[in-house]
């Protein structure tokens, strides 16, 4: 097998496979002794049908067969013997396969671009100074929870106001299809400004139980799906059900209530401030590697593979879904799609890979890898995170796919340590 490797650009290779004229025989000799035994024709008995009519009725599909096992074969074998890595499925070529004779195939890929970075060392960085959590914010987090754990009641003899609740049936209809996730029976819904659609408070106030509405609403330009955005969505609902949020009295019993360890209101106040204050060092933490992500991407320009992003930008979406599931709620009753997300992400998701890329680069350059010591701080930190026992995790999870975790905090981490970073 002979093996040559074009560059076509600092992200795309383009490898040549030439498999010798014995292996393309052997293949087509397996392909037609495999179809022998399987095929029936009229007048042969099983296993006992000449070559030529083989030939005659089977060669386009026999081909097509040869071509695709050699490929998964070689290409494989050649991709080892050509030292490069594809980071995108290849776009296989070939001008066709005859036995007797040498077969060729080309395999079009994207590859990481070879990145020398520069100007990491001697950033200038800004770095939230954090500050303990205010009154205001306990106040806003103790409000949050008497919301989480409000009750609700049933309403009767009055029609629905802005704050309640909606059991409704519905149904939408955007240019004669249906919007979203279409009609939807028991939608529970919250009226409020932010409610469903743009408009659709003001259409629903003061319905009382039991009464149908039919309106339509006209979406913003800037809608955030803009698959319907500035069009006309045509609305149907039924009202069924009406509910009001009961908040519960914040006290030593509440406390109480919520958990064990708190033994009285200020237990939990404690508890909140700490977790406000670990938030905005987490958010001041984020701040800080976004404007060390735009450091470093200013200071180096490359090409990003396509397919690095697209993957990107669908993990992205995933999370979304998975964040939004776990709340019970659909993408689709936001109307949205996985397919137009996927666009709205892409610029962040380019940006996501482009910074990992020069950092996976600078801890090459400086010889920055995971030790065992690196692996089991990172065990105990996603045990912490998760509340669950550090056995469980390393049980769970491959080292491998820490690993560029790891690497990428400590190239991170050596950059910060070279930073001027002024605290504000």
């Amino acid at each position: 097998m002979k093996v040559d490797v074009a560059h076509v650009s600092d992200i795309e290779k383009r490898l040549t496979v030439v498999v010798p004229q014995e292996t393309v025989a052997s293949q087509f000799e397996q392909a037609y002794k495999e179809l022998k035994k399987n095929v029936r024709l009229k007048g042969f008995r099983p296993g006992k049908a000449p070559l030529s009519l083989l030939e005659k009725y089977f060669k386009a599909q026999v081909e097509e067969d040869v071509i695709s096992k050699i490929v998964q074969e070689s290409y494989p074998k050649a991709i080892d013997e050509a030292k490069t890595v594809p980071v995108s499925q290849p776009k296989i070529e070939n001008a066709g396969i005859e036995c007797g004779k040498e077969f060729s195939f080309t395999a079009v890929f994207e590859v990481k671009p070879e990145i020398a970075p520069q100007g990491y060392e001697g950033l200038e960085l800004e770095r939230e100074k954090i500050a303990q959590a205010g009154d205001e914010e306990l106040a806003t987090a103790l409000e949050g929870l008497r919301s989480t754990y409000a009750t609700l009641k049933d309403i009767e003899g009055r029609a629905l106001a802005k704050g309640d609740f909606g059991i409704f049936d519905l149904d939408a209809v955007c240019e004669g299809k249906p919007y979203g996730g279409g009609a939807q029976k028991d939608f529970f819904l919250e009226a409020s400004d932010t409610s469903y659609l743009p408009g659709f408070l003001a259409q629903v106030e003061g319905m009382p139980i039991g009464d149908e509405r039919s309106f339509s609403l006209q979406l913003p330009e800037d809608f955030a799906n803009k698959e319907y955005a500035g069009k006309q969505v045509d609305v149907k609902v039924v009202l069924k059900g009406l509910k009001e949020r009961v908040l519960p009295v914040i006290d030593d019993e509440f406390a109480r209530d919520l958990s064990q360890k708190y033994s009285c209101l200020d237990d939990l106040k404690k508890a909140l401030s700490d977790e406000i204050s670990t938030r905005k060092r987490n958010q001041a933490e984020h701040g800080f590697k976004e404007k060390l992500y735009d450091a470093l991407i200013e200071k180096n320009a490359f090409d990003v593979p396509k397919s690095l992003i697209d993957t990107q930008a669908r993990n992205m979406v995933m999370e979304t879904q998975q964040m939004l599931a776990q709340q019970g709620i659909k993408l689709e009753s936001l109307g949205q799609s996985a397919g137009s997300l996927i666009e709205r992400y892409r610029g962040a998701a380019e940006r996501q890979v482009r910074a990992a890329l020069i950092l996976e680069a600078i801890a090459a350059k400086e010889g920055l890898t995971a030790d065992d010591a690196d692996f089991e701080q990172q065990y105990s930190e996603i045990a912490a995170q998760y509340g669950q026992d550090v056995a469980a995790v390393k049980a769970a999870l491959d080292p491998e796919a820490l690993r560029p975790q790891i690497v990428e905090k400590k190239a991170i981490d050596f950059i910060t340590a070279k930073a001027h970073i002024t605290e504000k």
